[in-house]
């Protein structure tokens, strides 16, 4: 029975490192990157920025591919959170897989796993950014989908944030098409009120600025579902995609009339997306640097990462975070499963030597 006890053990170390271990062995690679500027930098803003986890609904998929994957999603992200410490979290969209195609109770509970999964501790605040698969494509958009993730994760729109003296701007990417929908023309006036916010900080001292809050201004960063407007991936500086496609304009990306329009009143200096479900870190049509994440689930990436920015009112540092590879945890319990066959091989092997020994023993005392 020692070789039955020996695979229990075997699978058994198998099984607490790959779910419970393997994670912090991984991310304890990456490092947040360093600013070298002095200015600044004894208080720095720390944020982790992930893109699509997709959480499964009840309509696709099958219950034990969203029991597994999501869970591995949670702990990637608790051992993230801990080894990091961020002082802010950004997810950029379709944080639901069917969150357009659920009920009001289900999306309750959608969001309840969603919560769950991506605690956090007190004082650092997760930002969750609307996606295509969580309040529809622009064709698709309605009132309830946009007041539903409006109510229940406090964003839909478009919404400016200051922390640490940094300013987040993040954008409904869906309603981006300034076609006249009711969705376009209140994102557009927000874009709009926050430009001139922007200029207030810039510009204090105008009459028309006396009533605005005085935060000291810095270019903003953008926060999207959608990339920016461009042709395909070729154009990306690193990029991880296993083949390269043509995007289309307000399908993959934004057309470069929204492009234009968001580099004409924000001015920014720094991007961040998602939607590919792959990363690239390109210099876009307004001649900033754009970094587009990767899925943060293994059901759309094998290999995902997610993205840790240290910032500055006139600085910053990006480097991207290689998470647990599903290929990685398959390849441990393939391992662990041919030792333990090796072990009851040996064993099996051992026995028959045992038995032709003791039956040659028997054959000569008979003689």
């Amino acid at each position: 029975m020692r070789f039955l006890y020996a695979c229990f053990v075997i699978v058994l170390c198998a099984l607490i490192f790959c779910e419970y271990v393997a994670d912090f062995v991984v991310l304890q690679k990456c490092k947040w990157p360093e600013i070298k500027r002095k200015k600044y930098v004894d208080d720095p803003l720390r944020a982790m920025i992930l893109a699509d986890p997709h959480l499964l609904g009840p309509h696709r998929g099958h219950w034990l591919d969203k029991l597994y994957r999501e869970w591995h999603m949670t702990r990637a992200f608790q051992a993230a959170s801990r080894l990091f410490q961020p002082d802010v979290v950004f997810v950029l969209g379709d944080l639901f897989d069917e969150g357009d195609m659920v009920s009001d109770k289900q999306f309750q509970e959608y969001v309840w796993r969603y919560l769950k999964m991506f605690h956090l501790p007190p004082g650092i605040p997760l930002i969750s950014v609307a996606g295509n698969h969580d309040v529809g494509f622009h064709y698709k958009m309605h009132p309830f989908f946009m007041t539903r993730f409006e109510n229940y994760l406090n964003n839909s729109s478009v919404h400016l944030y200051t922390i640490k003296q940094i300013h987040f701007v993040v954008i409904n990417s869906m309603a981006m098409e300034a076609d006249g929908c009711m969705f376009c023309d209140q994102a557009e006036d927000e874009l709009k009120n926050i430009s001139r916010t922007l200029h207030c900080m810039k510009y204090p001292l105008e009459a028309e600025c006396a009533r605005t809050r005085r935060h000291p201004y810095s270019q903003p960063i953008l926060l999207q579902h959608f990339p920016t407007y461009r042709i395909s991936d070729t154009i990306c500086e690193e990029h991880d995609a296993p083949y390269i496609e043509t995007f289309r304009e307000r399908f993959h990306v934004l057309s470069k009339d929204a492009t234009d329009m968001l580099g004409e009143l924000l001015k920014p200096r720094l991007a961040f997306a998602g939607h590919s479900h792959h990363f690239c870190h390109s210099v876009n049509r307004l001649g900033i640097d754009e970094y587009t994440v990767a899925s943060f689930s293994w059901r759309n990436k094998v290999n995902p990462s997610f993205m840790l920015a240290t910032i500055t009112p006139d600085d910053y540092v990006v480097s991207k975070c290689k998470m647990l590879p599903q290929q990685f945890v398959f390849n441990s319990y393939l391992s662990a499963g041919m030792l333990c066959l090796i072990v009851i091989a040996f064993q099996v092997r051992k026995c028959i030597k045992s038995r032709r020994q003791s039956s040659a023993a028997d054959h000569r005392k008979v003689n």
